[in-house]
């Protein structure tokens, strides 16, 4: 009896080791950002655990996707360069930025990988195009919509920007792009050893407008109209206050 005993609470032990092992946390901080008239971008500081001697991942994706209706440009009659068709992409996040402790395919396997949507490999093998009416076009789409949201700084893989202790705690400074949207966003942790994840933890990061950038928005929306005559009265007394400037400095010569 006393042996079933020790032999129950050694596998109790076993498993809540284990368990200790697989948990992960994260926290971000601001959670909240606010777009502002003087708004270009922030530092989001990311801090979580892992457990010792593992590797982390830190993902950021919208909390919801939707597919992208891109127009593509090519030579009608083989002459004249114009807008030909629209292409629906699939399965791709508006926005996708990577860090991790290390070389990606170094911190996860190409199965985990694949499963985990880390890595631009990964993502273009997931990712559905197909044009909105006809024959598909030729072209490396996958590549030249890769190559949009770069230059939009929109995607971004870092590698050996997760700083992790000993003890398994990590932290990241996640330079968040004035480009993206307002929204909701994920931010996930995944941990890894030896290629394989050991555990995940997500937190959240909103993204709005706020003030006077908030009641444009709003404007633009609601009232085309009134937004425009705004906007030509803010561009007349911006016109007006560099003559002024002008004016003080001597005038034209």
């Amino acid at each position: 009896m006393r042996m079933m005993k020790t032999a129950l609470l050694a596998a109790a032990a076993l498993a809540l080791s284990v368990h200790a092992a697989a948990a992960a946390s994260i926290q971000a901080a601001p959670s909240d950002i606010k777009i502002s008239l003087f708004y270009h971008g922030a530092a989001v500081e990311v801090k979580g655990q892992a457990a010792p001697g593992e590797d982390v991942l830190v993902k950021v994706t919208p909390s919801e996707q939707h597919e992208f209706h891109l127009k593509y440009k090519g030579k009608a009659a083989g002459i004249f360069w114009m807008k030909l068709g629209t292409l629906v992409f699939e399965n791709l996040p508006s926005t996708y930025l990577l860090a991790s402790s290390g070389p990606v395919d170094k911190v996860l396997d190409a199965e985990a990988r694949t499963a985990e949507n880390a890595g631009l490999d990964a993502l273009q093998k997931k990712a559905v195009i197909k044009a909105e009416k006809g024959a598909m076009p030729a072209g490396d789409w996958f590549g030249q919509f890769l190559d949009f949201k770069k230059k939009e700084k929109l995607y971004n893989v870092e590698e050996g920007t997760v700083k992790v202790g000993a003890d398994g705690s990590y932290s990241y400074t996640l330079a968040w792009p004035f480009q993206a949207p307002p929204g909701s966003y994920k931010i996930e942790a995944v941990t890894a050893k030896n290629g394989k994840v050991t555990g995940h933890a997500e937190t959240a990061l909103t993204v709005e407008l706020t003030g006077i950038v908030a009641l444009l928005a709003k404007m633009s929306a609601d009232n085309r109209t009134l937004y425009g005559i705004i906007s030509i009265v803010v561009a007349v007394a911006a016109g007006f206050g560099v003559g002024m400037i002008f004016k003080k400095g001597g005038g034209s010569h």
